[in-house]
Parts: C-alpha cells; sequence; structure tokens
C-alpha cells in the first residue's frame, strides 16, 4: 500500500466505511475496521454509537495508531464523508504513510 495515489487512498477510505456495516462492537458500541497498516502504524476508522451524535460528535472517527507507542498519533472526526471530509482522510492516510517513512 505504500505507492497508492490519493484516488486509491479515497476508494480504500470508502470500502472501510461499507466494512464498519459488518464490523462487531465493542463493549463500548464503537465498531472498528482498518483502513491502512504501515509497519506499525494502523489507520482505522470507527463509528461511534447513535448515543455521540447527539452530542455533536462526527459519528466516524479515522485515526493513526502507533503499536510501538501503543497510542493514538492523530485523528479525524467526519460527519458524512462529503467531498472535503474525504479529502482530509485521505491526507491522514498520507500522514500516517510519512510516518512510516521517517520512524521505519
Amino acid at each position: 500500500m505504500s505507492d497508492l495515489c490519493s484516488d486509491e487512498i479515497e476508494q480504500q477510505i470508502i470500502r472501510a466505511y461499507v466494512q464498519l456495516v459488518f464490523a462487531a462492537e465493542n463493549t463500548a458500541g464503537i465498531r472498528t475496521t482498518l483502513v491502512a497498516r504501515f509497519c506499525s502504524f494502523e489507520v482505522r476508522l470507527s463509528e461511534l454509537p447513535d448515543a455521540s451524535v447527539l452530542q455533536d460528535l462526527p459519528p466516524f472517527w479515522l485515526e493513526i495508531y502507533s503499536h510501538a507507542t501503543r497510542s493514538t498519533v492523530d485523528s479525524l472526526g467526519c460527519f458524512e464523508f462529503d467531498e472535503a471530509e474525504l479529502a482530509m482522510a485521505v491526507e491522514l492516510v498520507l500522514k500516517a504513510r510519512h510516518c512510516r517513512e521517517l520512524y521505519h
């Protein structure tokens, strides 16, 4: 996945969005699926439970997770993956790929 262009990353994000329907909920009611993996970095897409929408939180969250530090490096909340949000999501995946190049 290291040579992906923006269009391919966008398609991967959309596929992950569709896969959320089939993902099991954790104990907090959050569904999560993998978008991309770059060595010890993962980009994950999560869907929060309906109650979070009532608190004006975006229902979808992309996060860069580092297995090396066991922490979230960066994240992005999205409401509907319109054109602007999808472009920001692609940038987040590109950032994860860049992190991999910096640390590996």
